[in-house]
């Protein structure tokens, strides 16, 4: 009887959280539908449910409540009306995420939070980043992947002449978008390097080394890819900008990226092995 009127009231609650977050909610499933950087966002939330659910029986047995937790949910959801009603999306779904932080703590203690870490940063990393910071992260990411496009190119004796992010060959000019710049590599990489070493490596320090080489493995793949369609234009007159095969190198450089992050996975094992 007790059991099933707590469930009862977990539902409830369950019910009152949906409900109350369904704008939240509905930016994020928008996001992760209609954006290329989040797409991965559909395989990783499964994820997530399954890395909680392989800590249910250690999360059962904690039983250390915390006030604090209760007025972290009272701040989250009063930023979180706020920002609904001055409707400022890119805060929307931080606040939400926020009051399943409080909910956590209040209902387990601080030591929940410890136990789902892990599943909690990969959450956090589907919250889309605000369009204009986006812009300002990606801009510069654009600029140097241009230089060192131009310096490589003409390291070939090729001529090249670049102006901004555009870059220009005989005959053709190639402008490295938004797109181009890697950081939409870097935010699946970086997905995949902390679900890798949650499943994988031992060791946080180790699980730390893989997340922060996948940042500049996905800048350096994605340059490669860059100066690659460069090369192929410039001596066969190939565009890999445009079409199936623009599709397709896009591919088989991530598909190189997620085998040098295997390597170094690999490596970081046997390390921690020794």
């Amino acid at each position: 009887m007790i059991f099933s009127k707590i469930s009862f009231l977990v539902l409830v609650a369950s019910v009152l959280f949906i409900v109350g977050y369904l704008p939240a909610w509905q930016i994020l499933v928008d996001t992760w539908a209609y954006s290329e950087e989040y797409s991965h966002a559909f395989l990783t939330v499964p994820i997530i449910l399954y890395m909680i659910w392989g800590k249910r029986a250690i999360l059962l047995e904690i039983k250390n409540p915390s006030l604090l937790g209760l007025c972290l949910v009272i701040f989250a959801i009063v930023l979180y009306l706020g920002s609904l009603l001055a409707q400022i999306q890119a805060l929307m779904a931080v606040f939400m995420f926020l009051t399943i932080v409080g909910v956590i703590i209040y209902l387990l203690g601080v030591r929940a939070i410890k136990e789902l870490t892990i599943p909690l940063i990969l959450f956090a990393m589907l919250i889309p980043v605000h369009g204009q910071l986006y812009t300002q992260l990606t801009f510069p990411l654009q600029i140097k992947v241009s230089q060192a496009c131009e310096i490589i190119i003409s390291m070939f004796g090729i001529t090249i002449f670049r102006e901004g992010n555009i870059l220009s060959l005989p005959g053709k000019s190639f402008e490295v978008v938004e797109a181009c710049s890697g950081l939409r590599s870097v935010i699946s990489l970086m997905t995949l390097s902390v679900i890798m070493g949650y499943f994988l490596l031992r060791k946080n320090s180790t699980k730390f080394i893989l997340f922060a080489a996948s940042i500049p493995t996905a800048i350096l793949v994605n340059f490669s890819r860059i100066v690659v369609m460069l090369l192929l234009y410039h001596f066969f007159k190939l565009d890999l900008t445009e079409g199936i095969l623009h599709i397709i190198s896009g591919l088989g450089m991530f598909i190189v990226a997620l085998f040098i992050m295997f390597i170094l996975q690999r490596v970081l094992e046997f390390w921690e092995l020794k």
